[in-house]
């Protein structure tokens, strides 16, 4: 491993923990009392609002200043309200605009832009709205924080008359998941329905699934998945086709509709995408303007109240359909519970006894309280995040077990008794499951453990393969994605090439998905496929691939040819009827999976059997009992070659 320089690592630690420190909620604080601005800011700190009657400053996070009427803020916001009676009456007046004022501050944890667009929605001045839908999202967001509900309905309105629209079915993947970070139930709720006009499966949404977690886009397909379920509930027995009944159509259902009406409804029950104006006007014109045999030419002439007396109906039941639905919408957000250290009772995981540990130096504490003591010279000598951290003086508060000083770290007992199993020369303990096993190698990682990271693969690699049938490739796939650990995400991706990729199939195990894992993983698949497809059609060439050598088959279809060009030559029909479905199946390459190599063999024999059973063809069995088993190995041999050419290219 190459040498670092420590002291660049203790900077960037030093830094970290700065930032860790003020980045905390909203609280109200007296400017000294404040968090100091960072040299670069002292200068750039300025006042965005400077009213005359101001009596109390708000400070942003990146430390801008409005001075504004405390009454406004107060009548907006109940929570503001209290912020501001818990702050001093006086601040430090070397901060202020004059040394003769001196005002209350509240410090704020949101940025200035945020806060200005915000004000202008409180004070009588001028609207503003920020200039992006994700910055608009997190203004819609600090409103509801601070319970501003008049404040809220204002900026709502505001937007619904922006043009175009702020939620639109052009940006609404990206607007749905945007609500769901900022847990906007209105927002989540309009942009879930707007998705509706689309079809949800990963393969027709690859280029949108980065830009949602897995668990925003799990919460969406339930959210479609109960939408059609209420309307295979609701929509049949709506009586919106009674509206178009009496009239000499050339098709009726069993219940007296026009038949072309039925075949709308239920296509809105499988595809939500056709509840549009346009693909009902569609389905009239194929049914009026079919061919001779089947042209209605009694429908065309359907009074239009008719026509709209259906099409309110068939809203109106589509709507309340979507109203249950985005009732049970789950709004998830993205706030998360530290791991602290507090409240989970310690779980007793003694280590071997082979392992001296009368000299150890240092205390490791894990996420449930179990404590190990370690050696600090073996920690540093396998890390270089415990080399680093042990360079840093101890801070004079950090807690000490049995006089030596005490690390806490995030991962559970189980996970810390194994890493510590592989740092000294003992009998390593390994994980039983892979799910683990990965949490391990991602320990490992995550504190720069090269050497333990392969001595763990390694082990492994000794043990029989894990089994990882049905959706388990999946979810080692995703696990191993969010900790990047690349050989486990490769093993995983080709595993799951023998799977379906369809929501249905994921289930829950969609949620462990980060968007981009899952973008990567489809994108993987349609390579795959495009490989399969074009190896599969190599084998349909006459000229250089191995299936010329079915060429003499009796039963070929009759070449065509000119006077002026030579006759060209085919392949028996039985050839391409193995070959033809192959390609359409791949086509399918979501809902199905991807052709094995090991069952090719077996379909060929079936479609020779097919073609030499009814009458003996003697050539096609003469060329099999010679170059068949050549020509199976051919097969197999291209068909692997084609699913692993295709490289795992993950960022």
């Amino acid at each position: 491993m190459a040498q670092r320089s420590s002291g660049n690592t203790v900077q960037a630690l030093q830094s970290l923990f700065s930032r860790l420190h003020i980045s905390g909620t909203a609280m109200a604080a007296v400017i000294q009392d404040s968090p100091s601005p960072p040299a670069g800011f002292v200068q750039s700190s300025k006042i965005l609002f400077d009213y005359p009657d101001a009596d109390v400053v708000l400070r942003s996070h990146d430390f801008q200043m409005f001075r504004v009427p405390k009454l406004y803020i107060t009548n907006s916001s109940n929570v503001l309200r209290e912020l501001i009676q818990a702050a001093p009456d006086t601040s430090d007046a070397t901060d202020s605009a004059s040394v003769q004022t001196r005002l209350p501050e509240v410090q704020l944890s949101e940025r200035s832009a945020i806060l200005s667009g915000l004000l202008t929605f409180i004070f009588p001045v001028n609207p503003v709205l920020p200039s992006n839908i994700e910055a608009t999202m997190e203004l819609l967001s600090v409103a509801q924080k601070y319970e501003m509900s008049t404040v809220l309905t204002h900026i709502r309105s505001f937007l619904s008359r922006q043009r175009p629209l702020f939620i639109s079915p052009e940006n609404a993947f990206l607007a749905y998941s945007l609500a769901q970070r900022y847990r906007l139930r209105e927002e989540a709720n309009q942009a879930a329905r707007l998705t509706l006009k689309f079809t949800l499966t990963i393969e027709s949404l690859e280029d949108k699934l980065a830009i949602m977690p897995g668990d925003y886009l799990h919460e969406l397909w339930k959210y479609h998945q109960r939408v059609q379920a209420q309307l295979r509930l609701d929509l049949p027995s709506s009586g919106a086709g009674a509206a178009l009944k009496g009239f000499k159509c050339s098709q009726f259902s069993k219940n007296g509709n026009p038949y072309w009406i039925e075949l709308y409804i239920w296509s809105i029950i499988d595809y939500p995408s056709r509840f549009d104006p346009i693909e009902f006007q569609m389905a009239l014109a194929r049914h009026t303007a079919g061919s001779s045999t089947t042209r209605c030419s009694s429908c065309i002439l359907i009074p239009i109240e008719n026509m709209r007396t259906f099409w309110t109906t068939v809203v109106a039941t589509v709507d309340h359909c979507m109203e249950k639905a985005e009732s049970k919408l789950s709004i998830l957000g993205t706030e998360t519970g530290p791991r602290g250290h507090m409240g989970t009772p310690a779980v007793s995981l003694p280590l071997p006894e082979s392992l001296d540990l009368s000299e150890a130096d240092v205390v490791v504490r894990t996420s449930d309280l179990t404590t190990f003591l370690a050696h600090k010279s073996v920690l540093a000598s396998s890390s270089w995040v415990f080399r680093d951290m042990f360079t840093l003086p101890w801070p004079p508060n950090n807690e000490m077990v049995n006089g030596l000083p005490v690390v806490d770290i995030s991962e559970d007992a189980g996970l810390v008794r194994s890493l510590i199993t592989m740092l000294y020369p003992i009998p390593s303990e390994l994980p039983v499951s892979y799910d683990r096993i990965l949490a391990l190698l991602a320990a490992a990682q995550k504190y720069d453990m090269g050497a333990v990271q392969s001595s763990i693969r390694a082990e492994v690699a000794r043990r029989p393969p894990p089994t990882l049938d049905g959706v388990l490739a999946f979810r080692a796939y995703a696990i191993a994605s969010n900790s990047k650990l690349t050989p486990e995400m490769e093993m995983a991706a080709r595993l799951t090439l023998d799977r379906p990729m369809t929501f249905e199939y994921l289930g829950d195990e969609l949620r462990l998905f980060e968007g981009r894992a899952l973008r990567e993983l489809a994108s993987f698949r349609k390579g795959c496929r495009d490989n399969l497809v074009s190896c599969i059609e190599s084998f349909l060439s006459i000229n250089n691939g191995p299936s010329k050598i079915w060429v003499d088959c009796p039963k070929r279809p009759k070449s065509s040819q000119s006077k002026s060009s030579p006759p060209t030559v085919t392949l028996p029909t039985w050839v391409h009827n193995l070959f033809g479905p192959l390609i359409e199946e791949l086509k399918q390459a979501f809902t199905s999976p991807l052709i094995k190599p090991s069952s090719i063999r077996e379909k060929y024999l079936e479609a020779l059997r097919k073609h030499a059973a009814p009458d003996l063809c003697t050539s096609c069995l003469g060329v099999h009992a010679l170059k068949g088993e050549w020509y199976c190995v051919q097969l197999e041999k291209a068909l692997a070659q084609a699913r692993e050419k295709m490289p795992v290219n993950f960022a």
